[in-house]
């Protein structure tokens, strides 16, 4: 059985993926470990992935007689033998490549497919049909496979739309510019340690937690205006802010002239693109606050991102603070994640602090600022254990706190937070915990209107009942413990999802350039 721990160590992006899918669904597989002999500690492959593409487009018809391979000329062709079979089936996909069952063997960068060895763990998922493109539980954006090659584990399989002809380039943004050159994994350690440098520099905790935590949080604000439904400007992780949206408001004193980070990039990066620098800043935050440094994010980092100089009205795509349904729209309409990955991603709110004077909310979702500094679970303790009762209530600004009114600094939660736990879409007069008491007998809620107001959890019929629970799978266990695989392996899933959507060009590090 892989366990959730297994994450925590220097990985492939292949066996992460079959790493999560067995958390997931509880599957055995061991009978697929023989696959991953190449996934221990190593960094980097060997060898230049060849830019030619060797396509390799065929159809079985489950109609014929004998369910003969041939090949297809065109996306007419494709489209006419969809028309009276599955489309599933096809050459093509119905949407998004997710659910593929055709016939593809080779990948986009020319590798041929191997056989895979997990059928009996993934029913249903088409691995028993032979060495094909699949995505068995949907763990990854498309259709991928292992590959017959020495020095590449795994490759994306390039399956084209059966409305959009196969042969259609992909449209980049006209104000996206290409990095020049390579990144390999001394540079991107280096990177990592510059950061660490700049964090150190700091005298504080509060204005080192807004450091740590204005990097993640600059990192996902440009991931999270991906739009898979926008095939002309889907945006994401482009390096590009809206800056002048007040939902981008303080990451202005992150990234800005004088501002360190923005310093090291200039004096020494800027021949790499601004959204790949931006991803491995986050990714060394993530690193360096996690519990004993464990979450080491380098061997799923994948570069080639191109920086956009424009992205205007991308921050409208951003989700409000005040709405349950944005959680939903964003992270999975239009991000197309699971509600795993966006409770995992939200848990990237134990770093950092929200000031009145950017975001209209103040205070932190940990105890102190302190912890602030810390990457662990502690955002899904605070969430499940604490009595919290809203706060300005009938503002633009509203959120929830917990503890002694008027304290210097105050713990809180968004709706976007609680939303993960309670239903509190149409009711926010409530208090999450009734039940609990301080030595003196007072209850937690604080306010007395509250204290039989208790917030309703969500339940089992409950459209985020999914999302409720994954806030207790990521507490670790029942009762005070120490367990962060739980939610460091879904994190490293999600925010690898998050920070590819939409690329088609990725490559990974390498030990020279």
């Amino acid at each position: 059985m892989v366990q959730p721990s297994s994450l925590l160590s220097a990985l492939s992006v292949a066996s992460l993926f079959l790493g999560i899918s067995a958390i997931e669904t509880d599957y055995d597989v061991d009978s697929s470990a023989a696959m991953l002999s190449r996934r221990s500690n190593k960094k980097t492959t060997s060898s230049r992935i060849s830019q030619g593409r060797r396509e390799d487009i065929r159809h079985f018809d489950p109609l014929s007689k004998e369910h003969a391979h041939r090949e297809l000329q065109d996306v007419s062709a494709i489209k006419q033998a969809c028309e009276n079979s599955n489309k599933k089936m096809c050459g093509c996909e119905e949407v998004f490549q997710s659910d593929y069952r055709g016939p593809r063997s080779t990948t986009k960068n020319g590798f041929k497919c191997r056989e895979w060895t997990m059928a009996e763990n993934y029913p249903n998922q088409g691995l028993d049909d032979g060495a094909f493109c699949r995505n068995p539980n949907q763990v990854a954006a498309r259709a991928w496979c292992f590959v017959e090659n020495a020095d590449v584990l795994w490759d994306y399989c390039d399956v084209p739309h059966c409305e959009a002809p196969a042969s259609a380039p992909v449209q980049n943004s006209p104000t996206a510019t290409v990095a020049s050159g390579c990144i390999n994994t001394a540079r991107y350690d280096q990177i990592d340690a510059d950061i660490e440098d700049i964090s150190n520099s700091f005298n504080n905790d509060v204005d080192r937690s807004h450091f740590l935590g204005g990097i993640v949080r600059m990192v996902a604000h440009d991931f999270m205006d991906f739009d898979v439904n926008d095939k002309h400007e889907p945006m994401g992780p482009d390096g590009c802010l809206d800056w002048t949206s007040s939902s981008n408001a303080g990451l202005s004193s992150i990234w800005c002239d004088n501002c360190p980070l923005t310093k090291l990039y200039n004096k020494k990066y800027s021949d790499i693109s601004r959204a790949d620098f931006w991803v491995i800043a986050g990714n060394a935050v993530i690193r360096l606050t996690s519990i004993n440094k464990a979450l080491d994010l380098r061997n799923t980092f994948y570069w080639g991102r191109k920086t956009s100089n424009s992205c205007v009205n991308s921050a409208f795509r951003l989700p409000t603070t005040n709405s349950c349904q944005d959680v939903e729209d964003v992270f999975l309409a239009r991000l197309g994640l699971r509600w795993k990955d966006a409770v995992a991603l939200l848990g990237a709110h134990t770093l950092g602090r929200g000031n009145s004077e950017f975001s209209g909310h103040h205070g932190t979702w940990v105890p102190n600022d302190s912890e602030a500094q810390v990457f662990d679970k502690k955002y899904y303790e605070e969430l499940f254990r604490r009595a919290w009762r809203p706060r300005d209530v009938g503002t633009d600004h509203q959120d929830w706190t917990t503890g002694s009114s008027g304290s210097r600094s105050p713990k809180m939660m968004l709706n976007t937070d609680m939303c993960l736990l309670f239903d509190i879409d149409d009711k926010k007069q409530c208090c999450s915990r009734t039940n609990l008491f301080k030595s003196n007998g007072r209850n937690r809620c604080e306010v007395s209107s509250l204290e039989n107001k208790e917030c309703s959890r969500i339940n089992r019929n409950h459209p985020r009942f999914e999302a409720s629970k994954a806030v207790k799978t990521f507490l670790g266990g029942s009762g005070p413990n120490d367990n962060n695989a739980p939610f460091y392996d879904a994190f490293a899933v999600a925010w690898f999802k998050a920070t590819t959507n939409g690329l088609e060009v990725l490559k990974p590090l390498k030990d020279t350039c």
